[in-house]
C-alpha cells in the first residue's frame, strides 16, 4: 500500500509539473482564455499573480499577440483574446451579444452600454444590426425611456 502511494503521489507531482510547463507566452494564453478570454481593471492583477510575470513581460506578449491577430484592445482598455479557444466557446457575436446583455441585467442603456460593446469588442454599427435582427426576431425591444431590452427567456 506504501508503494501504491508513493505511486500516487509520483503521479500527481507528474502532472502538476507539466500544467506549470510551457512557455510564458502558452501559460498565458491559456490563463486569459481561463479569465474568460478578457482581461480588464477588473481581472487584470487576477491573472498577472498566477502567471509570476512581471508588467512588463506580461505587455509585451499582449503585444505580440495583437501583432498576430490573436487579440485585440479595445478603445476602453479592455485586452480581448481572438484566439481559436475563445472564439470556439463564444459562439456567434449575437450569441456573445445576447450572453453580455443577460449578464448586465437584459438592459442595455446609457449608463452600461460602453461597459458591454467593450467587453464584446463591437462597434455601434454592429450593435445596432446585431440589436436591429433581435428586434425584428422578437428578442428584443425599446422601452419607452430608450433603453435596450431583451425579451429572451432569460430576460422575461
Amino acid at each position: 500500500m506504501k508503494n501504491a502511494s508513493l505511486l500516487f503521489a509520483a503521479c500527481i507531482a507528474g502532472t502538476v509539473t507539466a500544467a506549470h510547463a510551457g512557455t510564458p507566452r502558452e501559460r498565458t494564453v491559456a490563463a486569459i482564455e481561463a479569465a474568460g478570454c478578457t482581461v480588464d481593471g477588473s481581472n487584470v492583477n487576477e491573472v498577472l499573480d498566477g502567471l509570476g510575470l512581471s508588467d512588463e513581460a506580461f505587455r509585451v506578449i499582449g503585444e505580440e499577440l495583437v501583432a498576430e491577430g490573436l487579440a485585440d484592445v479595445s478603445q476602453m482598455g479592455v485586452f480581448r483574446l481572438t484566439t481559436p479557444g475563445c472564439t470556439a466557446a463564444a459562439g456567434t457575436q449575437t450569441e456573445r451579444t445576447v450572453a453580455a446583455i443577460e449578464a448586465a441585467g437584459c438592459i442595455v442603456d446609457r449608463s452600461n452600454i460602453n461597459e458591454i460593446l467593450d467587453g464584446l469588442g463591437l462597434s455601434d454599427d454592429d450593435f445596432r444590426a446585431i440589436g436591429e435582427a433581435l428586434m425584428s426576431e422578437g428578442r428584443a425591444e425599446l422601452t419607452d425611456a430608450g433603453a435596450f431590452r431583451l425579451t429572451t427567456p432569460k430576460c422575461s
